[in-house]
C-alpha cells in the first residue's frame, strides 16, 4: 500500500467512529489530505487503493476505515 493510501485510511480512521461523525466524504478526506505535509498524490487514486486493500469501506456514499487500518500502525488499537 502506498503513503498517500495509508494516510488516506487514517484521515478517515481519525475522523469517523467514536464521538466523530460516522462516515466522511470525499471532499473533506481531500481537505484534510492536502494539509498533510506528507501527502503528494491524487486523492482518488489513494481512496481506490485503501478501498481494494481493504482499508475503508463506501457507506451511502461516504467512506468509513475498517478493522484493517490499525494493522497500519502497530501496537495500535481501537479502544
Amino acid at each position: 500500500m502506498s503513503e498517500n493510501a495509508a494516510i488516506v485510511a487514517r484521515i478517515i480512521e481519525h475522523n469517523t467512529g467514536g464521538q466523530n461523525r460516522a462516515t466522511i466524504d470525499r471532499d473533506h478526506i481531500g481537505v484534510i489530505a492536502t494539509q498533510h505535509g506528507r501527502f503528494d498524490g491524487d486523492i482518488d487514486d489513494s481512496i481506490a487503493e485503501a478501498l481494494a486493500e481493504g482499508y475503508i469501506e463506501k457507506q451511502d456514499g461516504e467512506y468509513v476505515a475498517t478493522e484493517k487500518v490499525w494493522d497500519l500502525v502497530p501496537g495500535t488499537a481501537r479502544t
